[in-house]
């Protein structure tokens, strides 16, 4: 379970910093509604954790810095409309669409904020220290 745990965050945290690599470089407003939306994996991620943060120091250190990124998400804001899924016949077969709209409230210094500590984080992660 450690391990799954591990390659589950090492997985996110890699995604986490190329998408934020990308939008610093590349501004795009979709890009960046989709970091902001990581605010609720990362919750995720966190309960995933929590089990094993007390077990060795590496995963003490992976929990504080999750911790680190979870801080930065703090006022990033996110609401939900539901809507009904819709049926529509494409190439032949039925695909169901979700109608669901997400809304992230997020300033640019928010966003700097969480690409600079997933950058941290990534770093120090890929450097063995």
């Amino acid at each position: 379970g450690q391990l799954s745990a591990l390659m589950i965050i090492g997985v996110w945290t890699e995604a986490q910093y190329l998408a934020t690599q990308v939008v610093r470089r590349y501004p795009d407003q979709i890009l960046s509604d989709r970091i902001g939306e990581q605010k609720i994996i990362l919750n995720d991620l966190i309960m995933l954790a929590s089990p094993y943060c007390g077990k060795d120091t590496e995963f003490t250190a992976l929990c504080k810095e999750l911790q680190k990124v979870k801080d930065a998400y703090r006022d990033v804001r996110i609401t939900y409309t539901l809507g009904e899924p819709v049926s529509v016949e494409k190439d032949g077969g039925l695909v169901i669409e979700q109608t669901e709209t997400s809304v992230v409230e997020m300033t640019n210094e928010q966003l700097s904020d969480i690409i600079d500590v997933t950058k941290e984080i990534r770093d120090r992660l890929i450097s063995n220290n």
